[in-house]
């Protein structure tokens, strides 16, 4: 029993709430609680609130049973909840006394009604599939009709985003159903953003030129979770959310539109839920839920003005069931990088056990087989031992081709600095990792005097790692802005002098990303010039000072009420999901070009000499039958030229140059086999070689050009107004 004001609560009992915090719809939903003698009590009652998403919430009250027992001087009572289809209950505890007054309790329990989520890996099954070079395959039945998924992912333009913060959905109202706290005004809770949000932009998605969805960990979280990465069941769709059958639905459609999906998924921790005290041989640890102790994040006060995130009120015992044992976990006695609390405050898998390892891979199968998607971002992966990835990815490799999807993605997330520190998860053969060492660098190039360098040399292909990491380097995952980063466009108007300087060298480090030779991911929003940025405050609680990220999680729709510290989280450049500016229209150029030009995927970058020290030039060929592309960058400060540059012999029928993508106001001639190239400050060209006029052969263009015309050979670009078409 849990003791509190003057209830008590008899909450160890697995069929009883809040022990058992998710029931099925024919499952009553029992609640036993105590209310101390001293208050007099004559009758026992249960306030609740329940919410479904479908229809306005509804409040109640139910007289609960008297159960003709007293213990440790409390009265005991049982009630029953009203059945629910599907959805949630808020219920606190209550009572008449003699008088006839009726109370009710501050402190409220939270419990849900779902269908759709097994209880445990019990209810997954574990079927024998198939025999596979003599090693028996194990895993659910596919759920839903499963599609092949991308053949090849190098020519398409991932989009990564967070739920709560990309879209709300215009109709329906999960607000505030699932665990995580709603507070649209609070830098750190929910904003309810949800899955049928996304669904009705994916519209927008495609007309900017995404191929991939890369999703936020969808699982149900502790009340802090808004991200997703603070999960308390591994198999159920967060509430707040969606429902599974909303997750599948966007699945179907983007795959109907073209995209693939992508989901975040955890196999390093769970949220904060165990309380650990030191021991003679380490440490043991009990749940909160059990011992009600505050979590550490509530104790340490590191969510400002979020005093309910974490608290022993929230508190639940993790699903799947098998996880219910403290053992499982790492306690606070271990310090390295893989066996250590994430954070200090994360509850990190035993993943060396072989029990362990079975339960987090057959979750992993069980959202294949419930979904559809068609990968995973394994978040945090450097925290895991590799041999832990060596049978994962193996054994989550042979079940998606088991099921039709014979390139099923799996991207690590290894946030080192160096090639060597990623290089040896090589054995695990990841098809991709994401390239923080790449990052860092370009990072780094934005204090050189040429400030984007660094940008240059990755499109140059100067930047490949030695020593290799991935199954091919070109395929690992290179982005510019993430959810735990400053934004680009914000590094580069602390160091521009003008924001129309940042602006155009923003417009270069794009071209760089979506053009470059790796797998190009945009986070939410950078199409929309978000320019949030990492920082740190003061806590005056604790007495020191400590990071904020809130200021690149910023929401998508209109919330202009979300502020803190520092002011409104979100500062829009343009009206939500706006489509009509450069930034968006460059994107959706440069994703077409990808997807369009082989070389610029597994071909060849050529620098041709130019004689100036900040201008670059390159041919982009895959040695085909298609004309190469020749690129052109001013990655200096100042402007660049080449009035004479000679185009090799072997391509001298190539008489014109055709532009594709161009981000300002230069000129670039092509005549006689020679080029002349005149560019401003951070300038980026990029056209295609033809052997004739251009001009003579024109089809309707897919989107228009930005900044710029297809222009005679002797026309300056960017002089002419932008076309609705453009030379094939």
């Amino acid at each position: 029993m849990r003791y509190f004001d003057e209830y008590c609560e008899i909450h160890l009992d697995a069929a009883l709430a809040p022990h058992r915090w998710v029931f099925r719809a024919h499952e009553p939903i029992l609640i036993r609680f105590g209310v101390a003698l001293t208050r007099r009590p004559a009758q026992g009652a249960v306030a609740y609130q329940v919410g479904d998403g479908t229809r306005p919430r509804e409040r109640g009250r139910v007289t609960a049973r008297a159960l003709g027992i007293t213990r440790n001087h409390y009265r005991l009572y049982e009630a029953r909840l009203p059945s629910l289809p599907n959805g949630c209950y808020r219920y606190r505890l209550g009572y008449r006394d003699a008088a006839g007054v009726q109370y009710t309790s501050t402190k409220g329990r939270q419990v849900f009604v779902c269908d759709d989520a097994p209880r445990g890996m019990a209810d997954i099954g574990a079927t024998l599939l198939e025999v596979i070079d003599g090693i028996p395959l194990y895993g659910p039945p596919p759920q839903v009709p499963i599609t092949p998924g991308p053949r090849v992912w190098h020519d398409r333009l991932f989009y990564s985003l967070i739920t709560d913060r990309f879209a709300r959905a215009p109709t329906g109202d999960r607000a505030g159903l699932g665990p995580v706290k709603l507070d649209p005004d609070s830098a750190y809770a929910g904003h309810g953003g949800t899955l049928r949000g996304i669904t009705a932009r994916l519209p927008y998605l495609r007309t900017l030129g995404v191929g991939v969805i890369l999703l936020s960990p969808v699982y149900t979280n502790n009340s802090a979770g808004y991200h997703g990465y603070y999960a308390t069941h591994l198999l159920m769709v967060d509430p707040g959310q969606g429902t599974l059958a909303e997750l599948r639905e966007l699945v179907a459609q983007a795959h109907g539109l073209g995209m693939a999906v992508v989901l975040d998924v955890i196999c390093n921790h769970i949220g904060d839920s165990i309380s650990w005290r030191p021991q003679y041989d380490g440490t043991v640890g009990e749940f909160h839920y059990i011992d009600g102790r505050r979590s550490y994040m509530s104790q340490r006060g590191l969510l400002t003005g979020c005093d309910y995130v974490g608290n022993h009120e929230d508190a639940v015992l993790p699903y799947p069931v098998e996880a219910r044992d403290p053992a499982l976990f790492h306690g606070t006695e271990y310090t390295d990088i893989r066996r250590q609390r994430l954070f200090g405050m994360m509850e990190d898998w035993r993943t060396e056990i072989n029990y362990v390892r079975d339960l987090l891979i057959g979750h992993l199968k069980y959202w294949i087989a419930a979904t559809d998607i068609d990968g995973f971002r394994h978040d945090a992966a450097r925290h895991i031992e590799p041999e832990f990835w060596e049978t994962c990815v193996a054994e989550i490799d042979r079940y998606a081709r088991y099921l039709g999807k014979t390139a099923f993605l799996q991207i690590a997330e290894h946030a080192g600095h160096t090639a060597a520190e990623l290089a040896e998860y090589n054995r695990a053969r990841f098809p991709g990792l994401l390239d923080f060492p790449t990052f860092y660098r370009i990072v780094a190039s934005l204090d050189a005097p040429n400030r984007l360098q660094g940008l240059a040399d990755y499109f140059s292909g100067r930047l490949r790692p030695t020593p290799l990491y991935g199954r091919d380097w070109r395929d690992n995952v290179i982005f510019l802005d993430g959810h735990d980063r400053t934004r680009i466009l914000h590094e580069l108007r602390i160091r521009l002098p003008t924001p129309a300087v940042a602006q155009t060298c923003f417009h270069f480090a794009l071209c760089c990303l979506i053009l470059g030779p790796q797998t190009p991911v945009l986070y939410y929003g950078t199409e929309q010039e978000f320019t949030g940025a990492l920082g740190t405050y003061y806590r005056d609680e604790a007495g020191e000072w400590s990071g904020h990220d809130c200021y690149v999680r910023e929401d998508m729709f209109d919330n202009p009420g979300c502020t803190w510290q520092f002011g409104p989280l979100n500062r829009p450049a343009f009206p939500a999901y706006s489509t009509e500016h450069d930034t968006f229209q460059l994107i959706r150029r440069l994703a077409g070009l990808r997807g369009r030009y082989s070389g610029l995927l597994r071909g060849e970058r050529t620098e041709l000499t130019t004689g100036c020290d900040h201008l670059r030039c390159l041919l982009l060929h895959d040695g085909q039958d298609e004309p190469p592309l020749f690129a052109a960058m001013n990655f200096g400060m100042g402007a660049a030229s080449a009035p004479a540059l000679a185009m090799p012999q072997r391509l001298s029928r190539f008489k014109w140059v055709s532009p594709l993508a161009v981000t300002a106001a230069g000129t670039v001639q092509c005549r006689d086999g020679r080029f002349n190239i005149c560019l401003p400050a951070g300038a980026f060209f990029i056209g295609q070689l033809a052997v004739c006029d251009p001009r003579t052969r024109v089809a309707a263009a897919d989107v228009p050009l930005t900044h710029a015309t297809p222009a005679t050979p002797a026309a300056p670009i960017g002089s002419l107004p932008r076309p609705r078409s453009v030379l094939a």
